[in-house]
This record gives structure tokens, C-alpha cells and sequence, in this order.
């Protein structure tokens, strides 16, 4: 069984750091990280070896791989290069977390700590609900959007694929976030988000 695989973490940054504990707390063997950035290839990360390769540590079907890497873009690419070697992507979600039943994740979807995902809400590919976010009831959140810190979605809200929904934002029930949209840090969001869009304030208006 896949659960019984290490785990190698791509991105050993900051949020690394945040998917490393809750893979550690929720009983998963870590083998070590892969960065891109060559200063760091061959040294250490929270006690841990990186690598420039994921074959540098473990080769594809002996161990699974989350991509732990902040920016959604990078996120996305990192993501089909591993699978293009063969790596089957891990989940991530810290045991504080709330998974209600008929919630969904995708594969490489990463769920961190006291955030909530409520019944029949689907989050995908690569995505991010971060700490003590919340995921109502029937939301969508598309591949490799984050719903940062404490953001708060209510039922039936989509989120598009690589958007971010920022720090403490709230989203109104049954709103549409575009793809590549930025809802900025404490938004209030009460009318559907257009693809690319950059909006903040109370409530939340097109800025840039």
C-alpha cells in the first residue's frame, strides 16, 4: 500500500517546512527534499538531505512525492516533471485537520493544520487549503489553487485552477473565483471573480 512509502518533499522552503510536520505527525517516513535551486542541492533541510533529482534519494515506486513549493506556476510544472519520471503524488493533511465525509482530494492535494473540508467539497490536484483555512460544504477548489491562512470559503464557492485566495479572505456562498485570479489578504468577496483578476478590500473590487 501507498501509505506505507516514504515520502520525498519537493521545495525545501517554507512551506516545505509546513508539509514536512504534518506529514511527520500524521506517520509518514520522510526520505528528504528536492530543490531546484543548485546552493541548496547536497546540503540539508530541517535535518534532512536534498537532493537536485528525486532519483538522488529514492526512484520512482519506491517512494511517493508532494510538491511543497508555494507559487502555484512552479507548483503545477514541478508537479508534471515528477509524474513524467513516474512518481505517484502524496496527500498531505496534518492529523488537526477536519476532513468531513464525501469530502475529496486529489492527489498531491495538501491540507494543513485545524484547516476544514467540508462534506462534498473537492479539493484538487496540487491544491493548497492552508492552516486553519476553511472549506465549506460544496466548494471546488481547482489543481494547484491555495487557499491561504485562515481564509474563509462558504458553501458551494469555486475556486479556479492556480488562484489565490488570500490570508483571512472571506468569499460569500456560491461565488465563482476565476483561474489565476489573487484575491488579496482580508477581502471580503461578494460577486464572482473573472480569470486573472486581482481584487481587494470590503467588499473586494478589481485593483491593478
Amino acid at each position: 500500500m501507498s501509505e506505507t512509502k516514504p515520502v520525498i518533499i519537493y521545495g525545501a522552503g517554507g512551506h516545505g517546512k509546513v508539509v514536512l510536520d504534518a506529514l511527520l505527525r500524521s506517520g509518514r517516513a520522510i526520505t528528504g527534499f528536492v530543490d531546484d535551486d543548485p546552493q541548496r542541492a547536497g546540503g540539508d533541510h530541517c535535518g534532512y538531505p536534498v537532493a537536485a533529482q528525486p532519483g538522488d534519494l529514492d526512484p520512482p515506486g519506491a517512494a511517493e512525492l508532494v510538491v511543497a513549493i508555494g507559487d502555484a506556476v512552479s507548483r503545477q510544472r514541478a508537479t508534471a516533471r515528477v509524474e513524467e519520471l513516474g512518481y505517484r503524488l502524496a496527500t498531505a493533511v496534518h492529523p488537526t485537520a477536519v476532513l468531513a465525509g464525501g469530502a475529496r482530494l486529489a492527489p498531491g492535494a495538501m491540507v494543513m493544520a485545524n484547516a476544514v473540508v467540508n462534506p462534498d467539497a473537492s479539493i484538487g490536484r496540487g491544491a493548497i487549503v492552508n492552516t486553519g483555512a476553511i472549506v465549506d460544504h460544496d466548494c471546488t477548489i481547482g489543481d494547484f489553487a491555495h487557499v491561504a491562512p485562515g481564509a474563509r470559503l462558504a458553501g458551494g464557492v469555486s475556486v479556479g485552477a492556480r488562484a489565490l485566495v488570500g490570508v483571512g479572505a472571506s468569499v460569500i456562498p456560491g461565488v465563482s473565483i476565476g483561474a489565476d485570479a489573487v484575491v488579496a489578504a482580508g477581502a471580503v468577496v461578494v460577486t464572482d471573480v473573472e480569470d486573472g483578476m486581482k481584487v481587494a478590500g470590503i467588499p473586494a473590487r478589481q485593483i491593478g
